[in-house]
């Protein structure tokens, strides 16, 4: 059933049009991403589905007793709170008549999922990734209707995106999402909204359906410009014939030419980041020998060691990922790199001709009353000095502010937007911008792709990837590890490091063979010691039931089974949002009966799977295997 049907929205912001008469429609159940470049209108939309602002005119109706969640990137929480009572207070916002400890159970349960250790740390003493997990746990504890999301995965680790991942999948109210975290998207989302020019253009499935149903849009989108283009050529060629009289059809021709002239298109501008390598390098740009990272200590409290011994010799091309536990130690390590921290031990050496460039996932390092010019122009004036390196030499140009700033998407009267009001992915833009008006050859950058849009995102992966320096990046986005990095440094949270080649997946799979293997070992071991000690065995008790010859069977097609009832539940969503069924009362009463005995059905399919497969891992753990 459609728990909201919007029609007709529109919403501007002074002359920029946000919304031009559009129509939204969300289901039940339904799981959606919304999508769009910085600007676009994504965090209208969730205020407008969160009832925090309202459109200039359309109407917009909610079907009776709905609840909505909605979790900014920013939440506003009292700082006299604790996590812990942030989260409780989700707990019980929508459960009348749970008791207290059950409350309480919920949020200590939820809060350790998301590695939010010290609970009773206050929201003015934790930090803002703190702060923000501690308040999606309220949000998820809720369990409204409609959960509206932005930006959920920032600020988590990569453990904490899959737990939010499963949990998601089995939530059974409708969510509205931000998020430019692919791997995510791909996995929750079952409908891509993308918003383009005030439109909203739906894409029924999952992420990687919308990229291939994009791409094919874009090729005919190009085709008919190109066509457009020949046509306009044919009527100017035969307008410069400059005949002595013009007959009424040859009149109507004329004014189809000029409207060929004045159609309006724009191919979408994208960031230009145009990195280049600084000074020629050495053989060596980093090295560390038994590196110890931490703190160290104050009047107040010893020295923090965190991790040790770590070897790393970076050189030319390597793009190194640090991946980890949140707490692990990753911006740790990196502000070791770039002389932040001091070493607790062992040594750190940069290259001779090393030149460093770092922004903080905070975006810190701009002054929040300056404007965007005046950050991108320290020494004043209308014009930037931008270093280039030509041969062995640095080589000046002097660029004007307006045409510089305009490959990083500032333009008119974006240079006097106050840097306050930016958001992250503008500071982003902005920190680079005061950045790479000299060359670097060593990147050190922590969760450069927080608050970036997919178009900006994919446009920074290109540089790094063919940007000749070196690269050292925390990041909890996997499809960026994966795109962009060599290699990758595990830190898992108790002291010891490992390095690995290749991005994340590479990392995983080496993970998963490494469990594989460790579960066979002790297999064998333990049926070694059952051989030399017959009691033993007796004394591990009766052994898990083993599937029936009938379960067996049936777990070897299930997945099948699941993958058809998805595939009906999603072909039933796709015609009930269908604009002749929308118009039609009795047809949406059938199709959303349908629907819901589908949704049923898929809910049985799904039971007897995790019913079979928990029996199955349970009989093999039994077995030691």
């Amino acid at each position: 059933m459609p728990i909201l049907t919007a029609n007709d929205l529109r919403k501007a912001f002074g002359d920029k049009v946000i919304l031009d008469g559009v129509e939204l429609n969300v289901l039940h159940g339904e799981k959606i991403g919304l999508l769009g470049v910085n600007g676009s209108g994504k965090s209208t939309i969730l205020c407008m589905l969160a009832g925090e602002d309202t459109p200039d005119s359309g109407e917009m109706a909610w079907r009776n007793g709905i609840m909505r969640t909605w979790l900014p990137q920013n939440p506003p929480l009292d700082p006299s709170h604790t996590l812990r009572q942030v989260a409780i207070a989700g707990a019980g916002r929508n459960r009348v008549g749970l008791e207290q400890f059950e409350r309480e159970l919920r949020a200590d349960r939820m809060l350790t999922e998301l590695h939010v250790d010290n609970s009773a740390m206050t929201i003015a003493e934790a930090s803002g990734g703190t702060r923000r997990r501690a308040a999606l746990a309220g949000a998820l504890l809720e369990e409204p209707d409609l959960l509206l999301l932005d930006e959920p995965t920032n600020h988590l680790d990569v453990e904490s995106i899959e737990w939010l991942e499963g949990w998601l999948g089995r939530f059974n109210g409708a969510v509205v999402l931000i998020s430019h975290d692919r791997y995510f998207l791909e996995q929750v989302v079952d409908r891509i909204i993308e918003i383009r020019n005030g439109k909203l253009w739906s894409y029924p499935g999952s992420f990687s359906a919308y990229l291939e149903a994009r791409l094919a849009q874009e090729d005919l989108e190009a085709r008919s410009e190109a066509n457009r283009k020949r046509r306009l050529s044919t009527e100017v060629e035969w307008m410069s014939r400059s005949p002595k009289a013009r007959s009424t059809k040859q009149k109507a021709r004329i004014h189809r030419a000029e409207a060929l002239m004045e159609t309006d298109y724009k191919a979408p501008k994208t960031v230009d980041f145009g990195v280049e390598q600084g000074r020629r390098l050495g053989k060596t740009i980093l090295e560390t020998r038994g590196l110890c990272i931490g703190y160290p200590a104050t009047a107040e409290q010893p020295a923090h060691r965190i991790a040790e011994g770590i070897d790393l010799t970076l050189t030319r091309g390597w793009r190194l990922g640090l991946i980890g536990p949140n707490g692990a130690g990753k911006t740790t390590l990196l502000r070791t790199i770039i002389g932040q921290l001091p070493p607790l031990g062992g040594t750190l050496t940069l290259g001779k001709n090393t030149e460093v460039l770092y922004i903080d996932q905070e975006r810190t390092g701009l002054d929040s009353e300056a404007t965007v010019k005046q950050m991108a122009t320290p020494a004043g004036g209308d014009w930037v000095t931008v270093e280039r390196m030509k041969g062995r030499e640095v080589v000046s140009d002097k660029v004007h502010v307006a045409s510089w700033l305009e490959r990083f998407l500032f333009r008119g009267d974006d240079l006097q937007q106050q840097v306050s009001t930016l958001s992250g992915g503008q500071r982003f833009r902005l920190l680079l911008a005061r950045a790479l008006q000299r060359p670097m050859n060593l990147f050190a950058l922590d969760e450069p792709t927080n608050d970036l849009d997919l178009e900006t995102l994919s446009v920074l992966e290109e540089a790094l990837i063919a940007y000749p320096g070196c690269l050292v990046v925390v990041s909890h986005d996997r499809a960026f590890l994966d795109r962009v990095c060599t290699n990758v440094l595990h830190l898992p949270g108790d002291g010891a490091w490992h390095l690995h080649s290749g991005g994340w997946s590479a990392w995983q799979a080496r993970m998963n063979e490494e469990r594989i293997v460790k579960r066979e070992q002790a297999a064998a071991a333990a049926k070694t010691l059952e051989n030399q000690d017959p009691k033993r065995a007796a004394a591990r008790g009766p052994a898990a039931p083993k599937l029936t010859w009938a379960e067996q069977k049936r777990l070897d097609v299930i997945e099948d089974e699941v993958e058809r009832a998805d595939a009906a539940v999603a072909a039933a969503e796709a015609q009930m949002i269908a604009p002749d069924v929308l118009s039609d009362h009795e047809r949406l009463r059938t199709a959303s009966a349908s629907l819901e005995a589908l949704m049923a059905a898929r809910d049985e399919v799904y039971a007897a799977w995790e019913h079979l497969t928990d029996k199955q891992e349970r009989w093999l753990a039994a077995r030691g295997g």
